[in-house]
Order: structure tokens, then C-alpha cells, then sequence
């Protein structure tokens, strides 16, 4: 008995957009579902970052400019 998952044999086809109607090279399951967890993975992290710029401009605009983030920030990292 051979310790290969039966997943892994799976194929799928997909369509040449050069030629359709030809059949495209044969691509692994695997592979197909790594590209779309690497998608929402990219996706994820999109939305984290944007939220954190906004959580920063809003920080900005509520300091009133840098200077006074910065001195928010001295003031509750140390507890001066």
C-alpha cells in the first residue's frame, strides 16, 4: 500500500485563453488550492493594514499633528 493521499492524484484542466476550445496543461488540486489561500491570506493582510493607517491618521488628526502623537505615545508607554 503506497502512502500517497488520494488528493493528490486529483487533476483538474483549465482553458488556454490563447486558444479556446483547447484544453489547458493539467494543473494539481494542490496547487489550485494554494493559490487561493495565498489570496485570502493577501487579502486579510490588506484589510489589517489599511485599518491600522486609518487608526494612525485618526490618531493624527485627534493629536492634532505629530508632535502632540508623539508626546501621546512617551506619555502612555511610560506613565509620565
Amino acid at each position: 500500500m503506497r502512502d500517497d493521499f488520494p488528493m493528490t492524484k486529483a487533476r483538474i484542466k483549465i482553458k488556454n485563453p490563447a486558444f479556446l476550445g483547447e484544453p489547458g496543461p493539467s494543473t494539481d488540486v494542490g496547487h489550485e488550492v494554494s493559490k487561493a489561500g495565498l489570496g485570502v491570506i493577501l487579502c486579510a493582510a490588506a484589510i489589517i493594514g489599511l485599518n491600522g493607517f486609518l487608526f494612525f491618521i485618526g490618531g493624527l488628526i485627534k493629536s492634532y499633528g505629530i508632535t502632540g502623537l508623539v508626546k501621546g505615545w512617551i506619555i502612555a508607554c511610560t506613565g509620565i
